[in-house]
């Protein structure tokens, strides 16, 4: 494996795209409007998002409801920098020079969560290609079972490199995944994913999720965006 994260040309042109557009309007608003250059309006930075931490049947969540602090991770299953966050496969180790910052945010944010010292929600998103779709369904059936975040775990658990829609997240694999968690109901886990049961909650996360950001992994806390890195997660908490 080379020392780059390999992303699909499509993933890639959509990027290129956005970054595009964005730099288009950015420039002309800033002609259209120059007196409100530099000016923020009066806002806080923060983002109300109330949806994604009162809802934990489409966003579940770690930690104490009334915890200080609230941290929300907007991720995708097949993200390879998600995957990174997760620190879960051997593989990201290879990294660790590029994005020593980002390894294994994740399981230093639910160990803070499981010691009552956050609220941590992580918010399913499903933008990279069907299989993504697939492993956030699983993470849904799942759930109904109280067991997502053992099903969180095995996901990234099961991914052996930084690719996209190569089979590993196929539903098959997905049940063969499962079958490492224990107390899940095996036959009532595939029956779920077999009937397609949470894709509409897919979708409703997928769309909910769009309009407050634009990629992931993608880190708030307490409201505010922050870089993607323990560092920066660490300065935001109260």
């Amino acid at each position: 494996m080379s020392d780059e994260i390999k992303i699909s040309k499509q993933s890639l042109w959509k990027y290129s795209t956005f970054v595009l557009l964005a730099a288009i309007i950015i420039i002309a608003a800033f002609y259209i409007f120059p007196s409100n250059a530099g000016n923020n309006g009066g806002t806080t930075g923060t983002e109300d998002l109330s949806a994604f931490v009162s809802n934990p049947g489409l966003y579940p969540s770690l930690g104490p409801d009334n915890a200080e602090n609230v941290v929300i991770e907007f991720s995708d299953f097949q993200c390879p920098y998600c995957t990174m966050a997760s620190g879960i496969p051997s593989w990201v180790s290879q990294y660790a020079s590029q994005y020593g910052d980002l390894i294994g945010v994740g399981q230093k944010l639910a160990e803070m969560a499981q010691n009552g010292d956050i609220k941590f929600v992580y918010v399913p998103m499903s933008f990279l290609g069907q299989e993504s779709v697939y492993a956030a369904e699983a993470g849904y059936c799942a759930n109904e079972q109280d067991k997502f975040w053992e099903m969180h775990d095995a996901i990234f658990k099961a991914s052996d490199g930084p690719t996209e829609n190569d089979g590993k997240y196929t539903k098959a694999k997905l049940k063969t995944i499962a079958t490492g968690i224990s107390g899940l109901d095996k036959t009532k886990f595939n029956s779920c994913l077999d009937s397609s049961k949470y894709l509409s909650a897919v979708q409703t996360a997928a769309s909910q999720a769009s309009a407050v950001v634009s990629g992931t992994p993608s880190f708030f806390v307490n409201g505010e965006k922050v870089s993607p890195g323990w560092t920066s997660i660490q300065a935001a908490l109260k």
